[in-house]
């Protein structure tokens, strides 16, 4: 779990999200009744400004807008306007704790100017999946598709420019929709991505860059949380089995036991890191010496809970010899005696082959009998017993 935005008012360190060196995270925390919802949840709301935001623009496909202190959204409206120009907006849900339940979301953009060419004057706000966009990089060649029907719109109307002064205007569009969209990313990378545009007026907003920061774009959340999450202390996180221990390499096999942790609302999920069963590490390779670390993290509003987990694959076997052909061989005098040699086999460092070291000679044109040995070691420096092969040279033709 990851901790929620604010705890009474004490605000989560993971909330400090920046940029250009300035939050973009703005926080409205509100206990609606003595206890919110009931007595077993409260009611939490915040505002979220956007991580990133820009405008793109059919009239100069490859000029970025990423760091300007405003966006526009105009449609096609010939004869006038003969290009079109979106925007895209990008909020960092990360502070919202998973298993909440969102109750409402409401986007809202700021106006300052614009004019109503006709048509439907409605500003749509679509999802969009693709979350890789950057600002400082968005055109209108790489800009991302949006996904689905629009989540939410809103209507403003600015009329003929006649040099006075345009009256500054809030758009916000809540939806069902939108609410449900921002509960699907909570629980997944925790990113929302929206494209703003319309077909029939054009209107300019402030964006995340405007230095007054009341007219920046947000996005408002309303999500239902225990009661307990504000009460509870961090998780009791405990370890299934050893923190220290130890796989033969070749001969075992690694399993993680794994780890399991609570809190005062209940369990609490666990992470793991290097188990090989997550997506942070292949965890311990029960064929390779070496130590390994594994790790755990609950987490929960108020705190962590850790344990690292240290796996040695040790070497402890010694290698097999096998014998190629009988230990006791007679060769017939009068040609060359070709050793049929050893197999060697280790379960850690597999064949071993060939860093056999074989002691003794056979003459195979002087009659007598000779020993041939041979000795393995891994690299564990553990030695094979070994091995004794002894030949007969005789029957010799002269």
């Amino acid at each position: 779990m990851r901790p929620l935005p604010l705890s009474l008012g004490f605000p989560s360190p993971r909330l400090s999200r920046s940029k250009d060196s300035l939050s973009k995270l703005l926080l409205a925390v509100s206990l609606c009744g003595p206890l919110a919802a009931s007595a077993h949840t409260v009611v939490i709301t915040v505002d979220l400004e956007p991580i990133e935001d820009a405008m793109v623009t059919s009239a100069m496909p490859y000029t970025n807008y990423g760091h300007q202190p405003s966006f526009e959204i105009s449609p096609v409206w010939r004869p006038f306007v003969d290009y079109s120009r979106e925007s895209f907006l990008k909020f960092d849900l990360s502070g919202i704790p998973e298993g909440v339940q969102v109750l409402s979301a409401r986007l809202q953009a700021t106006a300052y100017d614009g004019f109503a060419y006709g048509g439907d004057g409605s500003v749509y706000a679509h999802f969009v999946p693709d979350d890789s966009w950057s600002e400082g990089s968005l055109i209108w060649l790489n800009k991302p598709a949006i996904s689905g029907q629009a989540l939410g719109s809103w209507w403003l109307w600015y009329d003929f420019r006649n040099g006075q002064p345009r009256p500054e205007q809030s758009g916000s569009a809540e939806s069902a929709a939108l609410a449900a969209q921002v509960q699907a990313e909570v629980e997944q990378d925790n990113l929302l991505s929206l494209r703003l545009s319309s077909s029939g007026y054009e209107t300019f907003y402030h964006s995340s860059e405007a230095a007054d920061a009341t007219k920046r774009p947000k996005l408002r959340v309303r999500y239902s949380a225990p009661a307990c999450s504000f009460e509870r202390p961090a998780p009791t996180l405990t370890v299934n089995g050893s923190l220290e221990m130890t796989l033969e390499c070749g001969a075992s096999t690694w399993q993680d036991p794994g780890a399991s942790a609570t809190d005062a609302c209940g369990p609490v999920t666990v992470e793991r890191y290097n188990s090989g069963e997550d997506a942070y590490g292949p965890g311990p390779n029960p064929n390779a010496e070496g130590t390994y670390s594994v790790q755990y993290i609950a987490r929960n509003l108020n705190g962590e809970a850790s344990a690292v987990r240290t796996v040695t694959v040790e070497d402890t076997l010694a290698p097999q010899l096998t014998l190629n052909g009988e230990p006791e061989m007679t060769h017939t005098c009068g040609t060359a005696f070709v050793d049929p040699g050893v197999t060697a086999q280790d379960a850690c460092y597999g064949d071993l082959t060939q860093s056999v070291q074989v002691f003794g000679y056979v003459n195979g044109w002087v009659p007598g009998t000779y020993t041939v040995e041979y000795f393995v070691t891994d690299s564990g420096g553990n030695a094979a017993a070994p091995l004794v092969r002894t030949v007969t040279v005789a029957n010799c033709p002269w």
